[in-house]
């Protein structure tokens, strides 16, 4: 081989490893600036975490403000008021907070080992505002008891089910209480369009919840009296934004529930309440750092309000490090803590 020819070799020998290191190093900076992107968006994913826990902190701060201020729930409390966004560097904390005594809750149809009679006529009633089949609330109370029987008619539960899903095949209930509202989907008789009409009137609270009337809806009201009407209880819904009724014996002053027989009053006491035993914050957690690329992370955050000596809003709970147990009122003091947080993709309806 002539030497002209070594050096040709060894020139294309030398072009190849400059080309194949500068690949090596273009794939090596094309992975680095991935991981960095990578670790740049785990951090901002971390950082609107921790953006909700503090959306958590700030709502319960505000539940705790307002129980040492009153005995009552009402729309004119702390809580019930629009807060502004909170700011924490490009970061934007929103919080919004709904108290859940304002419906009514579906885990209250079985309680304590036992079906609460008082609990399914109202919720049968309910359905009926709705024009909604009033049958819906036995199928949402088997659903939930501990029997293998529909109730009172008897007969099997899965086979009732399995012909409405038109198979024998044997379906089994959980026989448990309601997780969240969209679990009604399941239930016989519940479509989406009949979830759609209760959804704004009802909850899933894993533990029994007293109606609030100083912050049910007229509907709500109305189901708690046989042939009342959400237009009469509209009245009183009035009524109470100029003052809210600060015991249940008050409640019975009032002109649409004067009417009500002694008997009819015992019934449906320990359904109400004039305060709140649980309360859903929305947190909206906002980073605005990349212009146009704002990324947002929802999340519902249940939270419970219960007096220390009443274990109601302590069943089924996980206990959260941050609860606090001595928030003293104007009354009894309170155990003030998370019961469940939900993260979602999408802001959720609320």
């Amino acid at each position: 081989m002539t030497a002209d020819s070594q050096r040709g070799v060894a020139l294309l020998t030398i072009l190849l490893l400059v080309v194949s290191i500068t690949v090596v190093a273009g794939a090596m900076l094309a992975s680095q600036k991935i991981a960095i992107r990578r670790s740049g968006l785990l951090f901002n994913q971390d950082q609107l975490l921790q953006d909700i826990d503090a959306g958590q902190q700030l709502a319960m701060t505000m539940i705790r403000a307002d129980n040492k201020l009153n005995d009552t729930d009402s729309a004119q409390d702390i809580w019930a008021q629009p807060l502004p966004p909170y700011t924490l560097g490009s970061h934007t904390i929103t919080v919004e907070l709904r108290d859940e005594a304002s419906r009514f809750n579906i885990n209250n149809l079985y309680h304590n080992g036992a079906t609460d009679s008082a609990a399914l006529t109202v919720f049968q009633r309910l359905l009926s505002q709705l024009n909604l089949e009033p049958d819906i609330a036995i199928a949402v109370l088997d659903w939930q008891d501990t029997d293998n029987e529909t109730y009172k008619d008897g007969g099997d539960e899965g086979v009732v089910y399995a012909r409405q899903a038109g198979n024998l095949a044997d379906k089994t209930l959980p026989n448990q209480p309601f997780a969240s509202v969209e679990q009604l989907q399941a239930v016989r008789g519940v479509s989406a369009e009949v979830l759609a009409t209760l959804r704004p009137y009802i909850t899933a609270v894993p533990y029994y919840l007293p109606i609030n009337v100083n912050t049910a809806s007229p509907v709500v009201l109305a189901a708690l009296v046989e042939g009342a009407t959400a237009e009469q209880m509209q009245a009183l819904t009035d009524l109470r934004a100029q003052q809210t009724v600060g015991s249940i014996d008050n409640l019975w002053q009032l002109p649409q529930l004067s009417v009500l027989s002694t008997e009819q009053r015992q019934a449906i006491e320990p359904l109400l309440a004039v305060d709140s035993q649980a309360f859903m914050a929305l947190i909206i957690a906002t980073d605005s750092a990349n212009i146009g690329e704002a990324r947002q992370r929802y999340a519902t955050v249940l939270i419970s309000k219960a007096d220390v000596n009443n274990n109601s809003g302590n069943a089924n709970n996980n206990p959260n490090p941050n609860s606090n147990n001595d928030d003293n009122s104007m009354g009894s003091p309170k155990v003030i803590k998370v019961v469940s947080q939900r993260l979602w993709a999408f802001r959720p309806s609320f």
